[in-house]
């Protein structure tokens, strides 16, 4: 279940990959490597994902210039 703090989820990094409905491996080689990480908690062990940040990948985009057509 996301963590809500100041009108804004964060997700693990699970329930990132089940927010966006990609594989896991998808998500540490192409996606995790762009987004802000956030902490939470006294320990500040567990990784944070912002939805927000998360809705970049979500839909269509247009295709970078070093992919590429149709990928």
């Amino acid at each position: 279940m996301p963590v809500e703090m100041n009108g804004e989820r964060y997700y693990t990094s699970s329930e990132a990959i089940d927010y966006l409905g990609i594989s896991r491996d998808t998500f540490y080689r192409r996606v995790k490597k762009k987004l802000p990480v956030y902490h939470y908690g006294v320990l500040r062990k567990r990784e944070y994902f912002r939805e927000s940040d998360l809705d970049q990948f979500r839909g269509f985009h247009p295709a970078e210039e070093n992919e590429p057509d149709g990928q």
